[in-house]
Formats: C-alpha cells, structure tokens, sequence
C-alpha cells in the first residue's frame, strides 16, 4: 500500500453477562469527579483485557471486539497494541503508551501491514486532567518510511454518564482528538476519534470515522485475563 492511499483510507475512516465481566480492580474516588488523579486507571493495557462493542454504521449493526495485544515496537516507539476485529477481519490498530503520567496515541492503521505513526505520540489524558483541558500537537505523520507535517488537539472532558448495552451506567470521561495534515494532491488528510474511558474498564464508548460514516461503538462487555 502506498504512502497516499494508506492516508486516504485514513481520510475517510474513522446477552446476559457473568458480573465477574464487568468487576473494577480500582474503585473511583471523590477526586476523580474533578480531576484525573491516576490516567493509567483509566485504560487497562494488560495483554488479555477485551471489549465487546455493539457498533452502529450507516444504520447497520455489527459486534466488534478489541483486545489488548501486548506491547510492540512501532516506529521505533514501545507501545502496546489495541486491535479492533469484526467477524476475525481487522477493523482498527492503535498503539497507546502510558509515560510521565500521560495517556498518549503513537500510532494507528486500518492496515495489518502499515502503521501510521505520530510523531510525537498525542498526549490524550494526563495525570491531574481538568475538565476542558486542551492538549495542542504538531509534528509528523509517518509511514513507510516517508513523513507529512500535521497538527492536532485533543480535549478531555470529565465526567459523562454513559449508558452501556448491558454492562450498566458509568461515569467516564469524554476524550476528543483530532489528527490533520495537508496532502500534496490539495486534500487533507484527518483522523477523528472520540473515546468514553472510565475508571478501571477503560472503553465504555467509542466514535470515529468509519469509511463514509460514523462508527458509533457502545459497550457490551468487558473481560480481563
């Protein structure tokens, strides 16, 4: 896949359960209805952890699941892999790096061959988060060996009653982020993601593009090994 049409593609992307499923190792505290005390709390990166979403696309619903695959070098970045399938075909690769107390994206792809790494990682929660904090980013996107100047934002607001399939209600935290970059042929280039994280489960919900339409994903269930 080439440098541009890998970017293309990124262009336009985007039952009864057992109780043990849905058990939080890490309770919230009155500080965190105020202010992010432990981001890494937030998202459990242990190889093992998955996610069932019941996600919704151009009225169409299908089950997606995302599992915590381990750390992987990526772009010359240790980050650990969450991988997105819909009926065992790939749907969407993120690589997430916990550093200095901040959540950070290096990269992505919708491919199981290429990534799109973000260079510097995008800083998407940190530690003592308030509600409107805005996190700016510029720097490159890279694949295959080339690199596109671009810039970003991303902006956690906390606190957000969210009301999963089946898993129950849960107070997260709304992250926004946005990637663009300008492209040679006068388009541009945009990678658009809004993630629920909530305390010790992490995903509760998830939005991105998705080809021509949103892909609106809500929680099912969660299981950790």
């Amino acid at each position: 896949m080439t440098f541009l049409s890998m970017l293309a593609v990124v262009t336009i992307s985007a039952g009864c359960q057992k109780s043990a499923d849905y058990a939080s190792p890490v309770k919230p505290t009155v500080a965190d209805e105020k202010a992010v005390t432990d981001c890494s709390a937030m998202l459990p990166l242990k190889a093992g952890f998955s996610w069932t979403f019941s996600t919704v696309v151009d009225q169409r619903t299908f089950t997606d699941v995302a599992s915590v695959r381990g750390p992987l070098n990526i772009g010359g970045t240790t980050a650990t892999l969450v991988e997105t399938k819909r009926n065992g075909q790939l749907v969407l690769r993120e690589g997430y790096r916990y550093a200095k107390g901040q959540l950070m994206l290096t990269a992505f792809s919708t491919s199981p061959k290429s990534w799109v790494v973000i260079d510097p990682p995008l800083i998407l929660l940190k530690d003592g988060a308030m509600l409107g904090d805005e996190y700016r980013w510029r720097g490159r996107l890279r694949i295959d060996g080339k690199s596109i100047d671009a810039f970003g934002l991303s902006r956690p607001s906390l606190r957000e009653s969210v009301q999963t399939m089946s898993a129950g209600r849960f107070s997260g935290i709304r992250i926004d982020s946005g990637l663009s970059a300008p492209l040679p042929n006068g388009d541009r280039i945009k990678y658009q993601t809004t993630r629920w994280v909530a305390t010790g489960i992490g995903f509760i919900r998830r939005e991105y593009l998705d080809r021509t339409a949103r892909r609106q994903s809500n929680l099912i269930s969660f299981k950790m090994k």
